[in-house]
C-alpha cells in the first residue's frame, strides 16, 4: 500500500527521543541484514542528516527521485522533509549524523549555516559532494571526536557535540565548491535568494505567482527573476515550479490522491490546469507518473 510514505523521528532505539545521534554505516546496515523489517525503504525525516563516505563498494542514494550513485570520500546532505532511500550491494564504510532543528538553535548553529550547503540548488536536488582524501581525513577527525563524546560521560557533552557538529558544517561549507565559484556567496550577499526559498517552502501552496514572493520580499517582480536567474541559472518562476513538482511527486506516490484532490491539495484552481502543468515539466500525465514509478 502506498497511503503514506513513513516519517521517522529521531530517537535511540528504546524509543527514547533524542536531538543529536552518530552512528557508523557498518553498524546500520550489519543491523538491517540481521532485522529484514528494517530494510530501507523510501522514506523521510523531521531531522537533518549527514551521510559522511568513505568508502562506498556500489549502489545509489536516491534523495526526491534522483538517484545519485554511490563514491568514496563524499558527504550526502539531506533535509527534513526529503524523501530518500540509500540502496548499496555492500555495506559502505562511513559515518550517519542525524540532528534536530532543536540541537541547532540550542548549540547557535545558524539557518545561514546549514542552508550554505544547498543554496543555489533547485528544490530536491541535492547531489553529494565529493571531497579530497585531506578533507576526509579532516571530517573522520571531527566524527572520532563526536563518538567519543557521544559514548562519554562528560556533563558537558552536548554542548561539545553541538561545538563538533557546527565545526563540522563550515568545514562542508568550505570544501564546497560553490563558495569557490561564486565571490558574493562568502561576503553573505545573498539573503535575498535564502529568503525567497525559506518563502516559497512556506508558501508554495497558496501562491503560485512570482509577483507575490517578490512583494514579501520588497523588490519588483522583474528584479527578483533576474537576481535569482543572475546567481543560480534558473528564474524566481522556474523555483516556484520545481518546489510544486516535487511535492506533487511525493503525493503521487506516497499517497491514494486522485488527481483531483492533489491539484486542490496543491493550490491549483482546475485539475486540468495541474495536469497540464505536471505533463509539460515532467512528459508524463500524473496518473502516469504513479504507476511507473510504483512499478
Amino acid at each position: 500500500m502506498h497511503n503514506q510514505i513513513k516519517t521517522y523521528q529521531l530517537e535511540k532505539a528504546n524509543g527514547e527521543a533524542v536531538d543529536f545521534i552518530i552512528k557508523s554505516t557498518a553498524d546500520i546496515f550489519e543491523q538491517m541484514q540481521k532485522q529484514p523489517q528494517m530494510q530501507d525503504h523510501p522514506h523521510r525525516h523531521d531531522y537533518y542528516t549527514i551521510i559522511l563516505l568513505e568508502n562506498a563498494p556500489g549502489g545509489v542514494h536516491i534523495i526526491d527521485f534522483k538517484e545519485y550513485p554511490l563514491a568514496a570520500a563524499s558527504i550526502h546532505f539531506v533535509y527534513p522533509g526529503q524523501v530518500h532511500q540509500l540502496l548499496s550491494t555492500n555495506i559502505p564504510i562511513g559515518y550517519v549524523l542525524n540532528f534536530s532543528r532543536t540541537f541547532l538553535m540550542k548549540n547557535g548553529i545558524t539557518d545561514d549555516l546549514v542552508d550554505r550547503v544547498y543554496l543555489f540548488n533547485s528544490f530536491g536536488d541535492s547531489p553529494p559532494m565529493p571531497i579530497s582524501h585531506h578533507q576526509l581525513s579532516t571530517f573522520k577527525t571531527i566524527v572520532e571526536q563526536m563518538q567519543s563524546y557521544q559514548q562519554g560521560d562528560n556533563y558537558f557533552r552536548y554542548e561539545a557535540l553541538g561545538a563538533l557538529l557546527k565545526l563540522f558544517i563550515i568545514n562542508i561549507s568550505g570544501a564546497c565548491s560553490l563558495s569557490n565559484l561564486n565571490p558574493e556567496y562568502e561576503a553573505g550577499s545573498n539573503r535575498l535568494i535564502r529568503d525567497f526559498k525559506k518563502l516559497i517552502e512556506e508558501k508554495y501552496r497558496a501562491e503560485h505567482k512570482v509577483q507575490f514572493f517578490a512583494e514579501q520580499l520588497a523588490v519588483s517582480a522583474d528584479y527578483l527573476n533576474r537576481y535569482v536567474k543572475s546567481k543560480t541559472g534558473k528564474s524566481a518562476k522556474e523555483y516556484i515550479q520545481d518546489k510544486l513538482i516535487i511535492e506533487a511527486k511525493r503525493l503521487l506516490l506516497f499517497t491514494d490522491l486522485t488527481s483531483k484532490e492533489l491539484a486542490f491539495n496543491l493550490g491549483f484552481e482546475e485539475p486540468s490546469h495541474f495536469n497540464a502543468f505536471f505533463k509539460k515539466n515532467t512528459a508524463h500525465s500524473p496518473i502516469a507518473f504513479r504507476q511507473m514509478v510504483r512499478q
